[in-house]
This record gives structure tokens, C-alpha cells and sequence, in this order.
């Protein structure tokens, strides 16, 4: 399974979900339905511009 990444729409607002991918903790985007993960080489940020905490957490994993 791959990673889902749509447009950002103004709306992005990242939280943990229950599932996994690849052992990692899958994070997903309320308002455009992007995922992320860890490794990936991009950050997520909200439609404000700033790093959720919970993607922060899992950043600094890296």
C-alpha cells in the first residue's frame, strides 16, 4: 500500500490515525486526505503554516 497525497486546499489539518504503515504510525490530513509517515522526506504543516505536535513527535524519530 502507498501513501495517499492530494493537493492542500486551505483546510490541511494532520492527526495520528490507528493504522500503521511499514511498522511506522500512519498521520493523515482532515482536509485534503494526504498521508504521511516518518520517512518521508516532507514535513507536514497545517493551514496555518505551523507543525502539529504529533507530527513534530514523530519527526524528531527520524
Amino acid at each position: 500500500m502507498g501513501l495517499a497525497i492530494h493537493a492542500c486546499r486551505s483546510l490541511c489539518s494532520w492527526h495520528r490515525t490507528p493504522a500503521t504503515l511499514d511498522g511506522l504510525p500512519l498521520l493523515a490530513c482532515r482536509g485534503c486526505g494526504s498521508q504521511w509517515v516518518r520517512s518521508e522526506p516532507w514535513t507536514p504543516i497545517d493551514h496555518t503554516g505551523r507543525i502539529p505536535d504529533e507530527v513534530r513527535e514523530e519527526a524528531a524519530k527520524r
